[in-house]
């Protein structure tokens, strides 16, 4: 089974859009799990008479739990100790999935047991079209973030070792998939499985300038943690900070 997990924060209405986008799934043995992060509106309400207008089959495999706003990353870990599937999938309020997100993203898992991660297209493909799936080394992760979470399917298991940083509040997911790349197999299917509802850019709904200095502080953090946690020496921290200094500098001059 897998299980979605939705947190949600002021953003009833497009909660929902998400919801009915995994009804929609051509695989049907999922749960979702949704935690509202302490909307300060009628969210929960909302999603709560939704869930109420389902029929039985689907409303008693879908769970809306309510927590104190501390933040999507707490409310993804919270999801995912409530969530009883086999694998996690991340589901963002204003995202949604094409219909065959989880069944071809499973086929791979079912094809090579190695596999732990596998993410996805988020609105456009990150390599050419003839290419149906490519491996993420974590070497590779380490010059470009291949995973919007959005689109990502991972083992569950992997949670008993790793979780979101909720003290981090930009590139906290790319130092998850970083940590698990480290350690397993990591896949892209070169397929757009999911878009953003808003239609906003994949950096941020408020435009590039206002977000890109605290994803890079973000992003460079997640080197440091690295080369603390001995995953890569001095002259490894050296060299991909530098390179992703040289990328910030370059978003900067193309956003003018």
């Amino acid at each position: 089974m897998i299980s979605v997990v939705i947190p949600a924060y002021n953003s009833g209405k497009l909660t929902i859009n998400a919801i009915k986008s995994v009804l929609r799934q051509t695989y049907e043995n999922w749960e979702i799990v949704i935690i509202d992060d302490g909307s300060t509106d009628d969210t929960f309400y909302l999603i709560q008479s939704f869930l109420k207008s389902l029929n039985h089959s689907n409303n008693e495999r879908i769970n809306l739990y309510n927590q104190i706003n501390q933040g999507p990353s707490s409310a993804r870990n919270n999801g995912v100790k409530f969530a009883k599937g086999d694998y996690i999938a991340f589901l963002d309020s204003d995202d949604e999935w094409k219909q065959n997100k989880l069944a071809l993203q499973l086929s791979y898992f079912e094809k090579d047991p190695e596999i732990y991660l596998c993410g996805a297209g988020f609105e456009k493909r990150k390599f050419k079209e003839e290419i149906e799936f490519e491996t993420i080394s974590f070497n590779k992760l380490m010059f470009k973030n291949y995973f919007s979470t959005p689109t990502v399917l991972v083992k569950t298991e992997v949670f008993s070792k790793y979780n979101f940083n909720i003290k981090q509040k930009y590139s906290e997911d790319y130092r998850l998939w970083l940590t698990i790349a480290y350690d397993h197999k990591c896949i892209y299917v070169n397929s757009i499985l999911a878009n953003n509802q808003l239609k906003k850019r994949e950096f941020g709904d408020s435009g590039l300038s206002s977000h890109l200095w605290k994803m890079q502080k973000g992003e460079m953090s997640n080197f440091i943690f690295l080369f603390k946690s001995r995953r890569i020496n001095v002259f490894e921290l050296i060299f991909y900070c530098n390179y992703s200094f040289l990328k910030f500098i370059i978003r900067i001059c193309r956003s003018l």
